[in-house]
């Protein structure tokens, strides 16, 4: 009787642990990054958008190492330069049904001078938007219009969904519209303060062009001073496990 005795327990063994294998929890399954997404800026060496096929132009843009120390992986911009990349009108950077989301990486040396990340707008009009420091120097806001630039779209000047800055620092901020209220994130948390989308106002699709590094307001032109990164945009609302994936990559 021994020989079946061992081979019942050796069976209850592999049975056993058959069990505790099937019931092991499998890993979170990485979240989708590329639904939504219209415009790719990853600024490797170049100023390429992989979804629309377009170069932008650069003008005094230095290529530079990004936030994992990688050479020739972001683009140094310098305001006394003038600097900036002009990509042309990219229609799938305007956002006509107000819902979008606009992530990125930057980094400044100092919040002296109000300074625009991206922007697709005209200098004098018609307006879209603009990623900029102008309320606040120690903040980023979005700025947005409708098309003749008389009024916002999402909030009342000064916006409320504002990003502080860290100098010195690489950051992540994701702005997010829903058609309801527009939001920001820094670093993959969500910031205090928020700006209400107002009935009947439509974000305007105009034929202005898609700027990295310089944009403000009517008859503004705010230059960037340091390092951007990793142009994201998207035709939704990004998903708060998302941004954060984003802001750890």
């Amino acid at each position: 009787m021994k020989p079946v005795f061992i081979c019942m327990k050796i069976s209850a063994i592999l049975l056993l642990t058959v069990i505790i294998f099937s019931c092991k929890k499998e890993p979170n399954p990485l979240p989708d990054i590329t639904t939504g997404l219209v415009v790719n800026i990853p600024l490797n060496g170049g100023a390429y958008d992989s979804i629309s096929g377009v170069t932008g132009v650069g003008y005094f843009v230095t290529p530079i190492f990004n936030r994992h120390g990688e050479t020739n992986m972001a683009m140094q911009f310098n305001r006394n330069d003038s600097s900036f990349i002009d990509f042309g009108d990219l229609p799938l950077a305007s956002f006509p049904n107000n819902i979008f989301s606009i992530c990125c990486w930057y980094k400044v040396p100092d919040t002296a001078t109000a300074m625009t990340i991206l922007s697709k707008r005209g200098v004098f009009g018609p307006g879209e938007y603009s990623l900029d420091n102008h309320f606040s120097h120690n903040v980023f806001n979005l700025d947005n219009w409708i098309a003749d630039g008389s009024t916002t779209v999402y909030g009342i000047d000064p916006l409320k969904a504002s990003a502080p800055i860290e100098t010195g620092i690489w950051q992540h901020i994701t702005f997010v519209a829903d058609g309801t209220s527009l939001n920001v994130y820094v670093n993959g948390t969500l910031q205090n303060g928020s700006d209400d989308h107002h009935d009947n106002f439509v974000s305007s699709d105009t034929d202005m062009h898609f700027i990295l590094g310089n944009g403000g307001g009517y008859g503004q032109n705010y230059f960037f001073n340091g390092s951007i990164d990793d142009i994201r945009l998207y035709n939704i609302a990004l998903e708060e496990s998302v941004i954060k994936y984003l802001s750890e990559q």
